[in-house]
């Protein structure tokens, strides 16, 4: 009998060992970034790195110019990095560096995201025959022809040329020349469980007194983001709202005007500059209303986390943002430029706070109903294949 069950434990093991080699193998997909700072497009790179299924696939992150604040968080999902330290100028030497690293890791589809990082790794991703998906997330290179011609030369390469809306998406069909059938439109998504804090509690842990009236904006300290419209906007929101202040989140090559700006108008009381964050989550927790001031976007993932974390949001009408931001129903929608109107909105918000409320819980649920997390990320395990 002893025997028997020898055999049949021998002949169980056998076909475990046989199953697995004949499973089939995991694709490895790397993302390739400009930095592992915590931009929005980093942000979006590794929220699908962390969100494929593991069984599935095998993720990895390569940034082509510096590492940053998301290297501890990356390192803790257990995904693996690398940095490059792409050279100044046009760098050629990264490519063949580029090629080697996509040999080692044996990829078999490399993710870009924005234009400098599909050019240097698309004759690294030929060369090991891996399949190239690139999301553009930005829309402003086009104004220059050269680049618009690369990007469309570039794109015969490509499996699919992805947009994160439909503002980048017609940019591309009409101005770069991406055909129809290359293109294609993938939100971003975020998961509402994950800005569920209480905000008492996240403003006890933050310092901040319960009667403030609390605006934030999370950005790149960047020309385009335009952080000296929103402070002149906050000037007068600080005059006549009591209790306001403004934190930005965030942090780049404006860092030191963005910093005398706030010193030449006299904000030092009420703005306070915190750098880059990884408590977003709770920062908006702690706030009553999402700003943003750009003279050019596609569609943040930063307002849909506010708008999941049942914030309103006021933002400038550019880009992909009128499809989220619903004037009078989800926040308040100026144009870009208007300092004066943005102050009014944010007045507005501050000062009505069953119409904020309000606002707040339809912008979580438009979320909710329309910008997927798992949506997102199925998405994306289709078309790596």
């Amino acid at each position: 009998m002893e025997k028997e069950t020898d055999r049949v434990s021998a002949s169980a093991e056998t076909n475990r060992t046989e199953a697995a080699s004949c499973a089939k193998p995991r694709r490895r997909v790397m993302q390739v970034t400009w930095s592992l700072v915590a931009g929005g497009s980093e942000m979006y790179a590794f929220t699908i790195a962390s969100g494929l299924d593991p069984q599935t696939y095998q993720s990895a992150i390569c940034a082509l110019d510096k590492g940053g604040a998301m290297e501890e968080e990356i390192r803790r999902a257990g995904i693996p990095f690398e940095v490059m330290n792409r050279r100044p100028g046009v760098d050629i030497g990264l490519m063949w560096r580029l090629y080697k690293l996509f040999r080692k890791h044996k990829v078999d589809v490399i993710h870009t995201h924005h234009f400098n990082q599909l050019f240097y790794s698309l004759a690294g991703a030929r060369l090991v025959g891996a399949r190239i998906i690139h999301t553009e997330h930005s829309v402003e290179y086009f104004k220059r022809r050269r680049l618009r011609v690369a990007l469309r030369w570039m794109s015969v390469f490509c499996h699919k040329i992805l947009a994160i809306g439909e503002d980048g998406a017609r940019a591309l069909r009409e101005q770069v020349g991406i055909p129809r059938r290359k293109l294609e439109i993938v939100s971003a998504g975020v998961d509402p469980a994950a800005f569920n804090h209480s905000r008492s509690e996240a403003r006890q842990e933050l310092g901040i007194e319960e009667e403030a009236r609390v605006a934030i904006i999370v950005a790149r300290l960047f020309p385009e983001k335009n952080h000296r419209l929103l402070l002149r906007a906050f000037s007068e929101v600080a005059r006549r709202v009591t209790g306001a202040r403004l934190l930005i989140v965030g942090d780049g090559v404006e860092r030191d005007s963005i910093r005398s700006e706030i010193e030449r108008l006299g904000l030092q009381d009420s703005v306070e500059m915190l750098g880059v964050r990884r408590d977003v989550a709770r920062l908006l927790a702690a706030s009553d209303v999402f700003v943003l001031s750009s003279d050019r976007e596609g569609l943040p993932i930063a307002v849909l986390e506010a708008m999941a974390a049942g914030k309103p949001v006021v933002a400038t009408g550019v880009g992909d943002l009128p499809l989220v931001v619903r004037d009078g129903e989800t926040g308040r929608v100026v144009p870009d430029g208007d300092a004066k109107a943005m102050a009014e909105a944010v007045i507005e918000v501050l000062s009505d706070k069953e119409q904020s409320r309000e606002m707040g819980e339809r912008a979580r649920c438009l979320v909710a109903e329309e910008f997927s997390l798992q949506a997102m990320i199925e998405r994306h395990a289709q078309l790596y294949g």
